[in-house]
């Protein structure tokens, strides 16, 4: 293994790549804060230290200083070091000059007779009243070498630090390990979706932080899914709609060849446009599918009177309703929020299905009730069984044995429905209609106007 390939390897993405990077990161940050965190404690707090030192040490030095006043000048400094041995800290007597001060203005202080702390040396001065003699006790620390790596002070401070470390890196691998997992699990569910396999779905995850990345692949893998499932549908519907008038083209071209007059020649030419139109509608009607299945029509969302709007519907529709059939609406005041364009053949589609299987009365009702625009049309026909009616709104589905165009259609109808009701947010669904046939259910939510059912419009 080359050097590259090794540190390749070394920093590849892992969770322990991951914990010691952010371990490292947040252990240094720690120790800065906790550095700065110090030095300022220090300086807001540091003279009161030193006065806290001065108020502790001055009954000392005042009782040392009254022992030496009991003996002339001449032996203070045997008295001083007989009272030496009592102590655990040097006593010493030395002048104001020959003292190793930081500054002038220490040493203004200690002439002028104030008890001087020097914080960081540990020492105390005091002049000796009515003498030019100083007074230094120190230094105070006990310890014999206070820059011995391994002395007592050191040893608890390496201990302290050790344990945090650990500490702080147990919390830290706690929290990254959930987050580990969750994003290896997103990961691999990304590679098998991007390697075709359109089942594959993230775990449910362990951290809130990935919860909605989870979430919102899982949404696309089910979108992708159904709509490659719906595309395959559609082509395989398409590819297999198309072989009867393909082959009905073919035996038209091979009927003319062998035709012995114009005449026939002419009604062969007749079906083979009549032919040619169907595949042109079946061909649009597809693509028409297709862009509202991919989201592609781009809603125009108008508030529509739905009195007005509902009757002159039914009114265009109504010609196409088989003779001895009723057509009746019962709809509510108000207004509506919706796309004509697309309710319009959502609802024509509804109710030319039901002319196909009614025996003498379809129901168109509009209801508007808690921001819900409800739309049923119910027909007294053989109804549909409950376990066919998911598969009706599916592309080319015709449960009817009929292959004949002007029954059977091209089983687009009722898909459509669907599509339109769910690119306005709502649904569409089949239940059994008191008349004892199928009602059909769309549901548009979001409406801003409220309304109930008032009338009945029989036409």
């Amino acid at each position: 293994m080359t050097r590259q390939n090794y540190l390749r390897n070394l920093f590849r993405p892992s969770l322990t790549t991951l914990f010691f990077r952010y371990y490292l990161s947040a252990l240094v940050a720690l120790v800065l804060i906790i550095t700065g965190v110090g030095i300022v404690i220090d300086k807001l707090y540091g003279g009161i230290d030193e006065e806290n030192g001065r108020n502790f040490m001055r009954g000392t030095v005042t009782l040392i200083e009254a022992e030496l006043q009991r003996h002339p000048a001449g032996e203070w400094d045997a008295a001083l070091q007989q009272l030496g041995k009592s102590f655990s800290y040097k006593l010493q007597l030395n002048s104001l000059d020959a003292l190793t001060l930081p500054d002038d203005a220490t040493r203004q202080e200690i002439a002028a007779g104030t008890l001087h702390v020097d914080p960081d040396e540990m020492m105390i001065y005091h002049r000796v009243p009515g003498s030019g003699k100083v007074l230094v006790l120190g230094p105070l620390e006990v310890s014999s070498d206070k820059d011995a790596i391994l002395s007592e002070e050191n040893h608890v401070q390496i201990l302290w630090w050790i344990l945090t470390g650990i500490g702080f890196g147990i919390i830290v691998y706690l929290g990254l390990r959930p987050l580990w997992h969750d994003l290896v699990s997103v990961r691999i569910t990304a590679e098998n979706l991007a390697g075709g396999d359109l089942s594959a779905r993230a775990a449910p995850s362990r951290s809130w932080l990935f919860s909605p990345l989870a979430h919102g692949l899982n949404s696309m893998a089910d979108h992708v899914e159904r709509q490659m499932a719906t595309q395959q549908a559609l082509a395989h519907a398409v590819a297999h709609e198309l072989r009867t008038p393909i082959a009905r083209l073919r035996f038209g071209l091979t009927m003319m060849d062998e035709a012995d007059n114009e005449e026939e020649r002419h009604a062969y030419r007749q079906g083979m446009e009549r032919d040619m139109e169907e595949l042109d509608e079946l061909v649009n009607a597809s693509l028409r599918y297709a862009r509202l299945n991919r989201g592609d029509v781009v809603l125009h969302l108008e508030h529509t009177p739905l009195t007005d709007w509902f009757t002159e519907l039914v009114d265009q529709v109504r010609p196409l309703a088989p003779p001895n059939l009723a057509l009746k609406l019962r709809i509510a005041p108000g207004e509506g929020l919706f796309d004509k364009g697309l309710i319009w053949v959502a609802t024509r589609n509804l109710i030319v299905n039901a002319f196909r299987y009614a025996a003498s009365e379809v129901t168109v009702t509009v209801t508007l009730s808690g921001g819900l625009l409800t739309l049923t049309v119910d027909d007294d026909g053989p109804g549909i069984p409950e376990q066919d009616r998911v598969a009706v709104f599916e592309p080319f589905m015709r449960l009817d044995s009929s292959r004949d165009r002007a029954t059977g259609g091209y089983g687009l109808g009722l898909s459509f429905v669907r599509l339109i009701a769910e690119h306005h947010g709502g649904t569409a669904s089949i239940d059994t209609s008191p008349a004892g046939g199928a009602r059909f259910v769309v549901a548009l939510p979001g409406q801003d106007k409220y309304g109930s059912l008032s009338q009945t419009v029989t036409l």
